[in-house]
């Protein structure tokens, strides 16, 4: 049976119901149960309810599902056009939260400076992390998204569910922008590990299961068959996540 030869910190899970469909999983137990099996030490989450429905319940939610579990990291949803910056900035603090995640698609916004900059310059001043879910209906259009990002180069930006569909955007932006972090586990091309670290090397590359959507086992039997060196594995399953999230010195 595989087990990782290195400790894993998923960047990308969901937890709880969604509203349109059924999911495998929506619970707490499902969760540590398939990271139990899969070998994953610790999981970065969110509640699909702020996507759809509203951002302070869905993260109320959350911590109320996570409560007394070390092993999930709360990740607040927020959006930067209607939510109230000094509400989050509160809960954030109260939860010791370290990332964010904004859907401005689903939540009807453009990511442009004139929106965006309060709240970034505010989440570099908190040292906060920023993900933004790409995949087949990507939640931003990367012409915003770079315009805005480079003018934040202290708040670490991360592709979250990046898929090979989205291959002719991300490839430039990581590139052009080095504070853009990659999630590599949907990112399915031909040697497609081997490629993104000769393109902007290892440190900005991240595991994430994209739970429940995903089995996480078989990504994780990939990377390790895809002949990274120990260190190079070690820092995409758990050491660069940790790093973002301040979280280093803790396993």
């Amino acid at each position: 049976m595989f087990r990782p030869a290195t400790t894993v910190f998923d960047c990308n899970a969901a937890l709880g119901r969604r509203h349109d469909r059924r999911v495998a999983y929506d619970t707490r137990e499902g969760l540590r149960r398939v990271m139990n099996e899969a070998g994953i030490a610790r999981a970065l989450v969110y509640n699909p309810y702020a996507i759809n429905f509203g951002t302070v319940e869905g993260n109320r939610f959350l911590l109320e599902e996570i409560a007394g579990d070390p092993a999930l990291i709360p990740q607040f949803v927020c959006s930067f056009a209607t939510d109230d910056l000094a509400e989050i900035d509160a809960q954030v603090t109260a939860a010791g939260v370290r990332a964010l995640r904004a859907f401005p698609v689903s939540h009807r916004y453009p990511l442009v400076p004139w929106i965006a900059d309060r709240w970034l310059g505010w989440m570099a001043e908190r040292r906060l992390s920023l993900w933004i879910p790409m995949g087949h209906h990507p939640e931003v259009d990367v012409r915003d998204l770079y315009e805005t990002a480079r003018r934040h180069p202290r708040v670490p930006i991360v592709l979250a569910g990046s898929h090979y569909s989205n291959y002719p955007v991300v490839w430039p932006l990581l590139g052009a922008l080095d504070h853009v972090h990659f999630d590599v586990s949907r990112f399915d091309i031909p040697h497609g590990i081997e490629r993104l670290i000769r393109h902007i090397g290892v440190e900005r590359l991240l595991y994430g299961s994209d739970f429940p959507e995903v089995d996480p086992e078989p990504y994780l039997h990939y990377l390790h068959h895809a002949g990274l060196e120990p260190p190079q594995l070690e820092a995409i399953c758990h050491g660069n996540l940790a790093r973002l999230l301040d979280l280093a010195g803790e396993s």
